[in-house]
């Protein structure tokens, strides 16, 4: 059975039985992939809540008018640096990931990447991204910046905090992506701090997380740093760019209103650290 089938089925059997979140422990539950999955593949998606998180205004574009935009912002995971080419890039993968698997759609996949960007200067620009784009989802991918470059934790919180709230204010679905991982990077103990307040904000504000950190955590146990990053140990290479599509592509089904996601087909066949990333 292909990958992404797998891992569809994967979390949503996971998200519907998520634990309430009560207590910090509750921030390791995640959709951990089907054991038949291949292991080259990530499929975790924290649902921060202990009900399934839905995608209603993308759920309700692809039902009335059968296509949706997706406005992706970010640093240079985003911008597809360490990708072969644009092609390669999540931004491109996912667009043709999701299209493959709901027959029949047409999405329209923007990235507006920024390299070495933080959170505070993606919200400053988000306001003008909307009005541009008029998304039906806004994917953010946060943090790994802030967290090479010690931002103050209040302070980071306090952005994403802010600015998921104008999301809501907007009626606009959100996903968050939090930081890549990497053996070089969590030698610093506040990588982590910064992984772990993105999903304390994402739990409070109710908004789906994909993890893409545990995943990539996962996946190194079994392949090592090489196989999804680059030789600069810090920019995502071409199949963690395809493992990360794959990953949101599966949250993003999983999220819509079943009679959505009951339909998702699968097309035939994821040394020293730079300053920002």
């Amino acid at each position: 059975m292909p990958y992404l089938r797998l891992t569809i089925l994967a979390v949503a059997g996971a998200l519907a039985g998520l634990p309430s979140t009560g207590g910090a422990e509750d921030l390791s539950a995640v959709a951990a992939p089907s054991a038949a999955a291949s292991p080259a593949s990530p499929a975790t998606a924290k649902a921060p809540g202990p009900f399934r998180l839905q995608l209603p205004r993308l759920g309700e574009a692809l039902r009335t008018t059968h296509t949706a935009k997706v406005l992706a912002v970010g640093s240079s995971s985003t911008a597809g640096v360490g990708a072969s080419s644009p092609s390669r890039t999540y931004t491109a993968r996912l667009e043709a990931d999701l299209e493959s698997a709901l027959k029949g759609t047409d999405f329209d996949v923007v990235g507006h990447g920024l390299s070495g960007e933080m959170a505070q200067g993606a919200a400053d620009r988000m306001k003008h991204e909307v009005e541009e784009t008029k998304p039906d989802l806004v994917i953010w991918q946060v943090g790994t910046n802030d967290a090479l470059r010690h931002v103050a934790l209040d302070k980071f919180k306090t952005c994403l905090s802010k600015t998921l709230a104008w999301f809501k204010e907007q009626h606009l679905d959100v996903i968050l992506i939090n930081p890549q991982y990497g053996d070089v990077l969590v030698k610093d103990a506040y990588y982590e701090e910064v992984v772990a307040a993105i999903a304390e904000i994402a739990r409070d504000a109710q908004v789906l997380l994909v993890d893409r950190f545990d995943a990539m955590r996962k996946l190194q146990r079994e392949r090592g740093d090489g196989f999804y990053l680059s030789a600069d140990n810090l920019h995502m290479n071409d199949e963690g760019y395809r493992c990360l599509a794959e990953q949101l592509a599966t949250a993003i089904i999983t999220a819509l209103p079943e009679t959505l996601a009951n339909t998702a087909s699968v097309a035939p066949a994821a040394t020293t650290v730079l300053p920002h990333e």
